[in-house]
């Protein structure tokens, strides 16, 4: 198995199968209606809405790195602004989480072992770290998701 493989291994553990810190992020997510992820839990938190969001601003920026493309703007993206809640919008929402996922996985899929040490312009570093930046970030906010969505339960 090359160190591609293993990376992408642990990306596809932490998104929908055998994780070993417990339930993959799709797992998770399911089941979750609009209204309780667009509910704060505290003004001072952001919502589970907000993270799927994040999610996939972070995930879809190194997609766009391993792709040589340049940076979009982060104070726009990074947490935008909600819509309306409606399962209608929240539905749209995790549809484009699941084509980020899929635009990072094709991504992925497409690099040469040699890539992982290179490090994009503009950045300070590599490929490698930030492919695992993504698995990590991805499990930090499911537990926070968890959390989330288990306080909002007993609201």
């Amino acid at each position: 198995m090359t160190e591609v493989e293993r990376i992408l291994d642990q990306y596809d553990r932490a998104m929908n199968g055998d994780a070993w810190h417990g339930d993959p992020v799709w797992k998770i997510l399911d089941g979750i209606p609009a209204e309780q992820a667009a509910r704060h839990a505290d003004a001072s938190i952001h919502t589970i809405w907000e993270l799927v969001c994040h999610m996939t601003y972070w995930e879809t920026e190194v997609s766009r790195r391993m792709n040589g493309l340049p940076a979009r703007p982060a104070n726009e993206l990074n947490f935008p602004a909600m819509p309306a809640a409606t399962e209608e919008n929240w539905n749209a929402a995790l549809a484009e989480f699941r084509r980020s996922n899929a635009d990072f996985r094709q991504a992925l899929l497409k690099l040469d072992p040699w890539q992982l040490d290179q490090t994009p312009p503009g950045r300070d570093k590599s490929i490698y770290i930030d492919l695992h930046g993504v698995i990590q970030h991805h499990t930090y906010h499911a537990g926070q998701i968890v959390i989330l969505r288990n306080i909002l339960q007993l609201k």
